[in-house]
């Protein structure tokens, strides 16, 4: 992949979301098919070449492809509604510090980004203790519930939580269908808002080969994650494990069983969750390729 083609790749893909960026955040997130990383040198030189050639816009200290002005103005939107919906960021982290099985909490999606429309939900991913998953998302579920925040198929307000992917600590690498440089920049982009095991570091660690997509993006990710919360309190002592393996067993039929009906895409195991009904991946590639058409 050429250096013109790094950039134009990497900005066409920002430009599908409206979302402009920064020469750090466009260096930072330079996609890589493996080969060897540019240098700023030629990094700098490239940026200087296409602003020339007019491929490339420059506006309020943001990169972006020609004709796409408006999107600086449509960022800047997108992160002052952001910044209102995070303000129940700190509720979330209440509850879920009160649950002794849930061991990691990031935001992901537009939320993360800063970049949400105006009926985005709040996403969040899920890590919870081993065998511990469904009792876990049996209680935040019902916790959010009482407070009429759970967003769910029956329950279409904007503005709800949704808690749409969960792993157990010993499952944390993602399956091979869902690897892309759309799950490459989800796993990078979520922000760890309670992290009580270095959980992740341990993410990242154990989603490697996203360092082949975006390479620096990831080593930038990795040298940031040493940062640990405060371990809480744990009141449930070895000698129940069984009972409580027996009651993650029994949870995890039911809220299966419940759920049969409605799941399309889903995947749903014993240790892992994975609530996203419909191909995002799929259409973001779709948009990002017709984008890419467009500047060739």
């Amino acid at each position: 992949m050429t250096p013109h083609s790094a950039v134009l790749l990497t900005v066409a893909y920002s430009a599908q979301f409206s979302y402009p960026l920064r020469v750090r955040e466009l260096w930072l997130r330079l996609v890589s098919r493996g080969e060897s990383l540019m240098s700023p040198a030629v990094f700098v030189s490239t940026l200087s070449a296409l602003l020339d050639d007019g491929r490339l816009g420059y506006q309020d200290g943001m990169l972006f492809l020609s004709g796409r002005a408006a999107d600086v103005g449509l960022r800047r939107n997108s992160e002052d509604r952001s910044d209102q919906k995070r303000t129940e960021l700190h509720e979330v982290l209440r509850i879920c510090s009160r649950i002794p099985w849930i061991v990691g909490v990031a935001v992901t999606g537009s939320i993360a980004m800063r970049q949400a429309r105006e009926q985005d939900d709040l996403d969040f991913l899920i890590v919870t203790k081993r065998r511990r998953l469904w009792l876990s998302r049996g209680l935040l579920v019902l916790f959010s519930s009482v407070l009429g925040k759970y967003r769910s198929r029956t329950n279409q307000h904007t503005n709800g939580w949704c808690f749409n992917m969960w792993l157990e600590e010993s499952q944390l690498e993602l399956p091979t269908q869902k690897r892309s440089i759309y799950t490459a920049f989800e796993v990078l982009q979520a922000e760890w808002i309670y992290d009580i095991s270095l959980i992740q570091r341990h993410f990242l660690l154990s989603n490697s080969w996203v360092e082949r997509v975006i390479p620096r993006l990831f080593a930038a990710s990795l040298a940031q994650s040493g940062v640990r919360a405060t371990p809480v309190g744990m009141f449930i002592f070895g000698i129940f494990d069984p009972i409580l393996d027996l009651g993650n067993f029994l949870a995890y039929v039911m809220q299966r069983w419940h759920m049969h009906s409605v799941m399309t895409r889903e995947l749903v195991e014993s240790a892992a969750a994975h609530f996203h009904p419909r191909d995002t991946q799929g259409s973001i590639a779709a948009r990002w390729r017709s984008i890419v058409r467009s500047i060739v």
